[in-house]
């Protein structure tokens, strides 16, 4: 059976000393994740993302709602670029002093019209935020020696497909399905997940942005089977902290917005290609 993760934490206390990371925080489910993650016992919620006032009105609700003790912190960061990707990591090493991560949880979310915007590398800001900025990060931090053993990380896939035009919506899933495989077969010591939140109702959702036909899609998808951010962050955390996450769903890395398994598609199962796609990725962020 299908575990219920909203139940299921009400009565959970994850352990005290633990530190967390929700990149995108300032708003939608990244701002949910990271209340909740305060709200059942995280001793440090640090959120990434660019609004100051968004992110002192979510630090604010945090504190409300945490336990003695609790500190809140806020990195104002542009990832759209790499070079802004790399500041952000300097801006965490300064902020964590001696600590380390505990969880990493990534919600960034590059404006989803089906456009593309280049930035200064030369790329999409969008495919930058949700992909580039994504692996980037988690290279970074790894190899910066920022996270704990058995630290885990949740990567959402921050659009669903029909909110992309079809080419960019393969694009970017491949690109995430292929970096979360090898980022779990290099680093065997965290655990790294690939959740599919579907259409979820953010206040910065506008289906007015979107091309005909892709906001009556949007629209129509909203009705029938959409979430909050509230709703839909249960699933997240419950998969980072609870006890019995592991043993309830098994060893899957992949879910959608029911905590159904999902398998990557064919050409991310492939270790050579994962290995062709690193290293064109670390080439393009000039990292080795």
């Amino acid at each position: 059976m299908t575990p219920n993760p909203k139940v299921a934490l009400q009565s959970t206390r994850i352990s005290s000393g633990l530190t967390a990371l929700v990149v995108g925080g300032t708003t939608g489910i990244g701002s949910a994740v990271a209340r909740k993650l305060a709200a059942i016992g995280c001793s440090r919620v640090i959120i990434l993302g660019r609004d100051e006032k968004r992110a002192g009105d979510v630090l604010d609700r945090m504190r409300d709602t945490a336990t003695k003790g609790f500190e809140g912190s806020f990195i104002k960061g542009d990832i759209s670029y790499v070079r802004g990707i790399k500041a952000a990591l300097e801006s965490l090493k300064s902020l964590l002093g001696n600590d380390k991560l505990d969880y990493v949880v990534m919600c960034q979310n590059g404006p989803p019209t089906g456009t593309v915007n280049i930035n200064e590398d030369g790329e999409g800001k969008e495919f930058t935020i949700q992909a580039i900025s994504r692996f980037l990060l988690t290279h970074l931090i790894i190899n910066n020696e920022l996270l704990n053993p058995n630290a885990k990380k949740v990567a959402e896939n921050g659009r669903s497909k029909p909110l992309l035009t079809i080419d960019q919506s393969r694009r970017d899933s491949t690109v995430l399905d292929s970096v979360i495989l090898e980022f779990n077969a290099r680093y065997p010591q965290y655990t790294f997940y690939h959740l599919h939140p579907g259409l979820v109702k953010t206040e910065l959702f506008d289906i007015h942005l979107f091309p005909f036909p892709l906001s009556y899609i949007a629209g129509l998808g909203l009705l029938m089977m959409g979430s909050t951010p509230d709703e839909y962050a249960n699933i997240p955390v419950y998969i980072l902290v609870h006890p019995d996450a592991r043993k309830e769903l098994g060893e899957g890395k992949f879910w959608d917005h029911r905590i159904k398994v999902k398998n990557p598609s064919v050409w991310p199962s492939a270790r050579e290609n994962r290995e062709k796609l690193w290293n064109k990725l670390l080439a393009m962020t000039e990292e080795k």
